[in-house]
């Protein structure tokens, strides 16, 4: 799954066929953060990670281009919370967010 968070609009779009509960989420609330439009900040997070049957989502792995990207996906992951119980349960997600300016 790529989302891309573009500096014109600041909203995210996911390459995805049938976007999960996860997938939905990831796309409204990794955006293109304000601090990187005002430094005109761009790059790419690579991020690994398992949703844990509470709910929370374990980051596994990182890879980046911009450490302050990957703090901001890092900030916002940790924040999402599903309910326990959820079918999403288990599964492993691997996600590439793109932050660039359209020109």
């Amino acid at each position: 799954m790529i989302i891309s968070a573009t500096g014109s609009f600041a909203n995210t779009t996911a390459t995805i066929d049938s976007p999960s509960k996860v997938e939905k989420l990831l796309k409204k609330t990794i955006t293109f953060p304000e601090f990187a439009k005002q430094e005109k900040i761009e790059g790419v997070v690579l991020v690994s990670f398992t949703v844990n049957n509470d709910g929370t989502l374990k980051i596994n792995l990182t890879n980046e281009s911009s450490e302050t990207l990957k703090k901001y996906v890092i900030e916002k992951i940790k924040s999402i919370k599903l309910l326990p119980g959820n079918r999403e349960q288990g599964k492993t997600y691997n996600v590439k967010f793109e932050f660039k300016y359209e020109k």
